[in-house]
């Protein structure tokens, strides 16, 4: 089950994997994640409309037609240390952001770093 999907003011769809605690499986879980939704939003039937608008996900947002983006965001000291490793295996297809916030992230969530790669992205 997907931690959660979004889609930001330009109606790109975006894939957020969270954890609370150091997971060495983030990225591949966000990946695989990441793969189902692109795989979705590429589906066009004969009515023109992708898998998610046709189920009624996000009404009276028009969808882009780009690949999603690719969340990670977790507690600063809960980010397993081979992720940013693991990050860079991914194909720079994917845009994704490895979001560190603060370890009170439940009482205040602020971000602490924050590290992007793939594709065409603003700094």
């Amino acid at each position: 089950m997907l931690d959660l999907l979004a889609v930001n003011r330009d109606g790109r769809l975006a894939v957020v994997e969270l954890k609370a605690d150091e997971d060495l499986h983030m990225v591949l879980q966000g990946l695989d994640y990441w793969i189902r939704v692109h795989r979705a939003a590429q589906t066009q039937a004969t009515d023109d409309l992708n898998d998610f608008t046709r189920s009624g996900y996000f009404p009276g947002v028009r969808l882009a037609a780009m690949s999603p983006l690719l969340y990670f965001i977790a507690p600063a000291l809960r980010i397993h240390p081979a992720t940013e490793t693991v990050l860079g295996y991914l194909s720079r297809v994917i845009e994704w952001s490895l979001i560190a916030v603060t370890e009170d992230w439940r009482r205040s969530l602020e971000v602490i770093w924050r590290k992007r790669a793939g594709g065409s992205q603003p700094s």
